[in-house]
């Protein structure tokens, strides 16, 4: 066979090669991305849980231990998830995709949660 007939799938290859080879990696000491996803998804839903509690000090008290138990669950600490986090402030565009993803949990969430709701105050008819 001639060179010139594999030229095309050369090229090919060369040009997805630069495609995916430009994509910016996140740093090994950053937590990465989806892992990061879930864990603000937590840290949302504590905060939510807190910002429900009429004392602001206890609102501290409670949502202290809740915030380590994401951190164990995730097997991180404060120091590396503000780190990452600021990563993330300066790279707004993956900031935004893992916040449209949150936001969309979030919100099928709350349906979920407005149909348990639903369906408690839901009357049965006597018979």
């Amino acid at each position: 066979m001639n060179i010139l007939t594999f030229r095309p799938v050369f090229a090919f290859l060369f040009v997805a090669t630069l495609l995916f080879s430009c994509k910016p990696d996140i740093p090994k000491d950053i937590i990465q991305p989806d892992k990061m996803e879930k864990i603000l998804y937590d840290i949302h839903v504590v905060d939510g849980y807190a910002t429900t509690l009429a004392n602001q000090d206890s609102a501290k008290k409670v949502s202290a231990p809740l915030y380590k138990g994401i951190y164990k669950k995730y097997t991180i600490d404060s120091a590396l998830y503000n780190k990452s986090l600021s990563y993330y402030y300066k790279n707004p565009d993956l900031f935004n995709k893992m916040y449209e993803k949150i936001t969309e949990r979030l919100k099928k969430e709350r349906e979920k949660e407005s149909e348990r709701a639903t369906k408690k105050l839901t009357l049965k008819p006597v018979e």
